[in-house]
């Protein structure tokens, strides 16, 4: 008799269930993959938000106009004055005559009221009182020796005084092996200078005074000076001061006096710094065109409001400042040497902005910021606040994109519920179907072993 065969056998559950779940998880997959195209639009939109951003500080910048008022100033002989410039200047030169610089009063004691060099700055001192008091501008203040029951000695009287923080300060200077004790107000000039109220005695002069049992030799008296002002001319008016820093002499500018001498200082408009603040609008308003047209060529592609950003900005270089007349004065940015190019973007032409500023300053200034707020920089700031606000463009696309993508893990939760179910379902069942050929298979051999 004939053997009797068969094919049949156990099925591969898992791989049938797989395949079976693969081909409907296709909307899962779709909405995954709009997910993924919804947060590459955030990402967007989160560049171009950002690069708004910039322009914004870069116009704010300018709206005052007073970024135009940017001075620096050179001396012809920096060892008789140096300067700096600060704000609010105005350009010119400033002929200075230095002859005299401020210095602070400074006595000097360097041995005892015998008489004697001190040879030892922490040995105790004969005859020193249990407190010192100075004058300082009008104001007393007492400075306590030999607290705990300490000797008074040169080093700690000085560290005595620079504690007090009373407007004098104290140090202690060694020479040849010999200390002498030297004090000097804290600020120079006649008004801040200091007097010793207590504790010694003070002839106003620079010989002839005693501190804590101390006293004064010819040489330190030579070594000792009075207080006195800066006294200067700036353009031939006279000047006086306390201090050799002169902030209130020239607008916009301090000056340094460090020794005798005459001088020039030429305040000058600082051109790159000025440049410099353009060139940071030029880039930040760059910027956006770029981050707006990665947008469109990326994941937001023909997306009608960064289309509309592009149109609004550009509308914005071609309007010109309201009540200016173009043809004699300066309405539009192109005219100072800011260009838009075929691509959208503007490039500065330094040289041409120094001719215009030059020519008009006034023009320039109101070209950017106004009394009336209509100014390029005030009409790009008033711009980017709505654009950025609660109800702008920039909010409102993440706020609808958002929402999309809340909708979509939604959905993916739902489609996964649905496939682990079925996927559950299809092994059950495929399993049962398995058991049963398993069973057959078994019965069919055994046939077949009974026929062979």
């Amino acid at each position: 008799m004939a053997s009797i065969t068969t094919s049949v056998g156990p099925l591969d559950v898992q791989s049938i269930v797989s395949q079976l779940i693969a081909v409907d998880s296709q909307p899962l997959t779709q909405s995954q993959s709009r997910v993924s195209n919804y947060q590459s639009q955030l990402s967007s939109i989160g560049q171009i938000s950002s690069a708004l951003s910039s322009l914004q500080t870069a116009s704010t910048a300018m709206a005052s106009g007073s970024f135009l008022q940017q001075f620096q100033i050179a001396s012809t002989d920096n060892t008789i004055a140096s300067a700096s410039a600060t704000s609010g200047g105005v350009a010119g030169n400033y002929a200075l005559n230095v002859t005299q610089l401020a210095q602070p009063r400074q006595l000097v004691f360097d041995q005892t009221s015998g008489g004697q060099a001190i040879t030892d700055q922490n040995a105790a001192l004969a005859g020193a009182p249990g407190a010192l008091s100075f004058t300082v501008n009008g104001t007393t203040s007492t400075v306590q020796l030999g607290q705990n029951g300490s000797a008074v000695s040169l080093s700690s009287i000085a560290d005595s005084i620079n504690s007090a923080g009373i407007g004098v300060n104290a140090s202690v200077v060694e020479y040849n092996s010999k200390f002498s004790l030297v004090l000097a107000s804290a600020q120079s000039g006649p008004a801040n200078a200091f007097s010793i109220a207590a504790g010694g005695s003070d002839s106003g002069a620079a010989s002839g005074n005693t501190l804590a049992g101390l006293s004064q030799s010819g040489a330190a008296a030579g070594e000792s000076a009075a207080a006195q002002d800066a006294l200067l001319t700036v353009n031939g008016v006279n000047v006086s001061s306390s201090s050799n820093t002169l902030s209130n002499v020239i607008n916009g500018a301090t000056v340094n006096l460090n020794k005798l001498g005459q001088v020039t200082l030429n305040m000058s408009q600082n051109t790159a710094n000025v440049t410099s603040t353009l060139q940071t609008f030029v880039s930040a308003y760059n910027q956006v065109i770029s981050a707006s047209n990665a947008a469109l060529n990326g994941s937001m592609k023909n997306n009608s409001d960064v289309i509309g950003l592009q149109e609004q900005l550009s509308g914005l270089l071609s309007t010109p400042v309201p009540g200016v007349n173009a043809s004699s004065s300066y309405a539009y940015l192109a005219q100072v040497g800011i260009t838009q190019q075929a691509d959208g973007t503007l490039k500065l032409d330094s040289s041409a902005f120094t001719t215009a500023l030059n020519a008009d300053p006034g023009a320039v200034a109101n070209l950017f910021g106004n009394a009336q707020n209509n100014g390029y920089a005030n009409a790009f700031n008033t711009a980017i606040n709505n654009l950025l606000g609660p109800n702008g463009m920039i909010t409102a696309d993440q706020g609808d994109i958002n929402v999309k993508i809340n909708d979509e893990t939604n959905l993916q939760a739902q489609l996964n519920n649905q496939l682990a179910n079925e996927k559950s379902s299809l092994l059950n069942e495929y399993t049962a179907l398995n058991s049963e050929l398993s069973a057959m298979q078994q019965s069919t051999s055994s046939l077949a072993n009974l026929l062979a």
